[in-house]
């Protein structure tokens, strides 16, 4: 019967959970339940009439499908991968778009870190955008002399954001993580730099992660970096 439970979950999303509950709450017909569903041809029709048989009480079988709805509701989305380059059928948000889009969501706190940058680029607009609306905004980059004008750039662009780097045993070395955080709820882990090329002529491929655990746990990551003072401030 477990099994067929974990399946019937599967089946149903939790609006369509909700829906056959509150249906069965009323008057305990599962043909008029099962009639809340998108056609009758649905995965969960058959699974409902078991389910229903083995439990023996729409009551139960609609606290359950109640059950799976609240569980749904709170489960985090799963990763979605972004690309960047030629688009296909399915395609989520393009790497430029998906930076943007995130970035433009937060509220309280962006934590960005990217080996190079451009200015003009969608991403360091977005940040831009960010720092404009009261956003705390920290951007980790690389330090080393080779991105010594890109770095003063960006620091004039971005007035108002906090600069780390990253100097390991006291001495520059590689900032090479692509990461954007967003109110430790949202992480966007990639390849691409926050850059011109990065948003128009690269191949890059990242995962956007819409769940508070790992986002807090990779912002938390950074932070012990900062405070064993591997991570500086820049300047």
């Amino acid at each position: 019967m477990a099994d067929a439970l974990v399946q019937l979950a599967e089946a149903l999303s939790p609006t369509q959970a909700t829906s056959v509950a509150a249906s069965l709450e009323i008057d305990g017909r599962l043909d008029y339940a099962v009639a809340t569903l998108p056609g009758t041809s649905h995965p969960a029709v058959a699974l409902l009439g078991a389910a229903l048989m083995r439990l023996g009480d729409p009551t139960v079988l609609a606290s359950a499908l109640r059950g799976f709805a609240a569980a749904g509701t709170k489960a985090p989305n799963p990763p979605r991968a972004v690309w960047s380059g030629p688009s296909f059928d399915g395609d989520s948000d393009h790497t430029t778009a998906a930076v943007a889009h995130l970035i433009d969501e937060a509220t309280e706190d962006v934590f960005a870190s990217t080996f190079s940058a451009t200015l003009g680029s969608p991403f360091v607009d977005a940040l831009w955008r960010a720092i404009a609306r009261g956003v705390t905004v920290t951007v980790l980059f690389d330090g080393g002399e080779k991105m010594s004008a890109t770095a003063a750039k960006l620091t004039n662009k971005l007035e108002g954001a906090r600069f780390l780097t990253y100097v390991p045993n006291g001495s520059f070395g590689l900032q090479h993580s692509k990461v954007v955080i967003v109110d430790s709820s949202a992480a966007f882990v990639t390849s691409a730099n926050l850059s011109g090329a990065a948003a128009y002529r690269n191949l890059e491929v990242g995962v956007l992660v819409r769940d508070p655990e790992f986002a807090s746990k990779l912002r938390q990551r950074f932070l012990k970096l900062a405070t064993l003072n591997t991570l500086r401030d820049f300047g």
